[in-house]
């Protein structure tokens, strides 16, 4: 019960990392408040978020508008009275290769996976600094350490992740002395429902990048957004730490 009583958000909740991550919050004491823009999974999450005894909050809205992102972040703070932990785990990619990529796949990218960190961040933000206390754990990706390697036609993609990294780095020290941490994950290729998909070939060639051969497995991954959610990571900030099984070496 290393999150006993905290007030954690989740974005992404619904998606098969994100529903992970709030039910390890959940088993450690948190009570998970999860956004998402699908409410039929968000309601699944809050279902298991509950079976651990702690509250589950839920509302459906688009990440990408800050407006509606900051009503909703006010409903949330008007009820908890607080957010202690804030998880940016929304995103998704698309493949298109630069010299075909159009204007709209690369602003829905960078939308999707930077200016939703940024509407969400800016809208549990000013808790965190009247409480001089927050976690702060935005998912990046191997891409943007690593470029696309995994996946050809990616530049949008580790493009916005990249962004990511750098808001990090930038925020930590800019409320380090709040009391509010700030860190990155970058995962590589996660053992998700997704990669069921995999052929044979495609699957090869995936483990043939990753010196331990192995996909990232989401309850690995949520066990380390646990942590760095922890107390015990009061003086670890401005991290950006691979979850790759070395991809990024």
């Amino acid at each position: 019960m290393r999150l006993a009583g905290k007030r954690a958000v989740v974005t992404g909740a619904a998606g098969a990392l994100g529903g992970v991550i709030c039910e390890h919050l959940a088993r450690e004491g948190a009570r998970v408040a999860g956004l998402d823009l699908d409410p039929v999974g968000l309601d699944a999450v809050a279902e298991r978020v509950r079976t651990h005894g702690v509250d589950a909050w839920t509302e459906a809205v688009d990440l990408t508008d800050f407006e509606a992102v900051q009503a909703a972040a006010e409903r949330l703070i008007a009820q908890w009275g607080g957010v202690d932990i804030l998880v940016n785990g929304a995103g998704g990619g698309a493949v298109s290769f630069f010299h075909e990529m159009t204007y709209q796949t690369w602003s829905t990218q960078v939308d999707r996976n930077l200016t939703t960190v940024f509407n969400v961040t800016r809208a549990v933000l000013p808790s965190m600094l009247a409480q001089r206390h927050g976690r702060i754990v935005n998912i990046a990706s191997v891409a943007a350490i690593a470029g696309g390697r995994l996946v050809r036609g990616a530049t949008a993609y580790a493009a916005a992740k990249a962004g990511v990294v750098g808001l990090t780095k930038a925020l930590a020290i800019e409320v380090a002395e709040q009391g509010v941490t700030v860190n990155c994950l970058a995962p590589g290729a996660q053992a998700t429902p997704g990669r069921d998909n995999d052929t044979t070939e495609r699957r090869e060639a995936l483990l043939s990048q990753i010196p331990t051969r192995l996909l990232g497995e989401p309850d690995h991954l949520a066990e380390t957004v646990v942590y760095l959610a922890s107390p015990a990571t009061v003086n670890v900030t401005g991290v950006i730490l691979p979850l790759d099984g070395g991809h990024s070496i």
